[in-house]
């Protein structure tokens, strides 16, 4: 399944004349993407394959195959991943995807009802909405998933050090996360924005350093974990605080960490939206989901469509995240483990 949509966005892209080596208006790294995609999952079908006879010949399952096994039975989970990876296709391939320019206007055809060659109508300024939605992913999944990187990372490292160290360190930490969240945030992205620009990198800099709320999930895991058995034989037989940290507690305390992290990228998708509703986002004439919901406040009666189309692309997105990030929450909790084997 997953080759046949490679393959569909491949033929897209030659279609409309967007791959490498064909025209001059090729749109080099989505090029680049699909070769690399259409390649690596006729790879993967042979490397499924081979899992599958092995696990025919015998082999026992291990915990990462039971993961997989329960969120392929949970259907909100395939309903998450569905709608996450056709926002993934949409932001990867817009030049493919897209049937006009998004930043091309016709006065002539402005705020032009769905029809035929505009499926989702036309804005003020008769630019194709479908297109401008489809370009629009790129800036809420770029920002939100950047912005969730720095989270994760960054909010991942403060928990783990302030959770095994504890004492001091664990103070420090705390006091820190507590001082940022007492900054209000729109007060803040407003400074930002009018000293250095509402770049992308300056959004994801600053929806990084307001979500560090990874820290106090894993914090709470790396307490618990650090107290296991396992943990104190690896220091009785010297491993280095490095080694435990990385080897034997944050593997223990991911599975938290990539619940909060898928959940909040929807978060992050959502403030996106707002800072560009309030003009605090990306610049015009970019498409941005956010900042056409603001166009659009101001013909909502002669021009419904203009707000409809960009508010349900917000609703289904961060609906995906949440789905997906509650069903990792099931699937990837260890004391369901033993009652999936016996299923």
């Amino acid at each position: 399944m997953l080759f046949s949509v490679h393959a569909f966005i491949f033929g897209l892209g030659i279609y409309r004349g967007r791959m490498i080596f064909i025209s001059k208006e090729a749109a080099v790294i989505p090029s680049v993407i699909a070769i690399i995609l259409l390649v690596a999952t006729w790879i993967l079908s042979f490397v499924h394959f081979k899992s599958a006879q092995a696990k025919e010949s015998g082999r026992g399952f291990s915990y990462w195959d039971i993961v997989k096994r329960k969120f392929f039975r949970d259907k909100k989970g395939i309903t998450g991943a569905i709608i996450v990876m056709i926002m993934v296709y949409m932001a990867l391939f817009s030049p493919f995807l897209a049937t006009d320019d998004p930043i091309e206007m016709n006065y002539s055809n402005s705020l032009a009802p769905p029809y035929l060659n505009h499926p989702l109508g036309t804005d003020n300024y008769g630019r194709d909405i479908f297109s401008r939605i489809v370009f629009g992913s790129r800036v809420a999944l770029g920002i939100g998933a950047g912005a969730t990187l720095f989270n994760m990372v960054f909010g991942g490292f403060l928990g783990l050090i302030a959770g095994f160290y504890k004492g001091i360190t664990d103070s420090l930490v705390m006091r820190l996360l507590e001082i940022i969240n007492s900054i209000p945030f729109l007060v803040l992205a407003i400074l930002v924005v009018s000293v250095f620009g509402s770049s992308p990198l300056t959004l994801i800099v600053v929806l990084g350093i307001f979500g560090l709320y990874p820290a106090r999930i894993i914090r709470s895991e790396v307490l618990s974990v650090r107290e296991e058995e396992y943990i104190s034989a690896a220091q009785a037989v010297g491993a280095g605080d490095f080694r435990v940290l990385f080897r034997h507690v944050l593997p223990n305390a991911m599975a938290s960490l990539l619940v909060v992290t898928t959940m909040r990228i929807g978060v992050n998708i959502i403030i996106v939206a707002g800072l560009s509703f309030l003009g605090l986002g990306i610049n015009p004439p970019t498409p941005s989901w956010g900042a056409m919901l603001q166009q659009a406040q101001e013909y909502i009666r002669i021009g419904w469509w203009m707000a409809i189309w960009p508010g349900l692309a917000i609703f289904l997105t961060v609906l995906g995240f949440n789905l997906l990030g509650d069903s990792f929450r099931d699937v990837l909790d260890p004391k369901l483990s033993k009652t999936s084997l016996q299923e």
